[in-house]
Formats: C-alpha cells, structure tokens, sequence
C-alpha cells in the first residue's frame, strides 16, 4: 500500500476502504470497479452471484462442468506445492497469515510423494549420515 518512501500508493483505494471499515464492525468487504458503489449488486449478500458467473465462464470455455469457483484456489495451491514451493512462499501468493490453512487447498498429489521420497533417499545415502 506504501512505497518505499512511505508514500502511498492508492490514497483513493484506501480512502474508500477506510470510509467501509467506518460503517461496517467486520466481515466481507469488498471494492467494485463500477459507478454505483453499493456493497453488493444483488438481493443476496452472499457470493452466490459470482459462483454462478464463474460457472457461466467455465462452460463458455468448454472446461470440465466439475470445475468450480473454488476449483482454481485449490488448483494453484496444489501447483505451488507440487513446484516445491515453501509453505511461506504459498502464504505469500495466496495471502493466508498461516500455513493452518495450506492443508485445506494443496492437495497431496503422487508428485509431492515422490519428491518428498527422492530427498529422503538423497539424505539418507549422502555419506554424511
């Protein structure tokens, strides 16, 4: 949000969000790009409508009907961990405080197995031990 001078970035955006958190003790916020800044564009105040226009997008890219709004989040963190990435550097991408979560979305894969056995092996027959 600050440069490395301390000047900030987006006085507009945090301005915005500081007149949100004004009005609102917690919970969801978020900031549309749109003229009428009403907090939610439907009845529901709920992600419903963006699960369904995501589903919209999937089947208007002839993708697999299984695939899901959450499919791509849980989608990338299973790639970030079959790239070895560290649980710090998955946090960082994804923006969880904690690695509580990692679990939930990098799902083990044969690869990671296979990797984790690999460096195991590599340790044990490295002549050091």
């Amino acid at each position: 949000m600050f440069d490395d001078d301390g000047t900030a970035l987006y006085p507009e955006l945090m301005a915005e969000l500081e007149a949100l958190k004004r009005e609102r003790i917690g919970g969801l916020m978020l900031r549309r790009d749109w003229r009428e800044r009403a907090t939610w564009p439907t009845e529901r105040r709920d992600l419903t409508q963006m699960r369904h226009t995501v589903k919209d997008i999937i089947r208007a890219a002839e993708l697999r009907d299984e695939l899901s709004f959450t499919s791509f989040r849980h989608g990338g963190h299973t790639e970030g961990a079959d790239a070895d990435l560290t649980d710090a550097e998955i946090r960082a991408q994804s923006r969880h405080k904690t690695a509580k979560m990692l679990p939930r979305y990098a799902k083990r894969t044969m690869k990671q197995v296979a990797a984790g056995a690999k460096k195991r092996r590599a340790t044990r027959t490295d002549g050091s031990n």
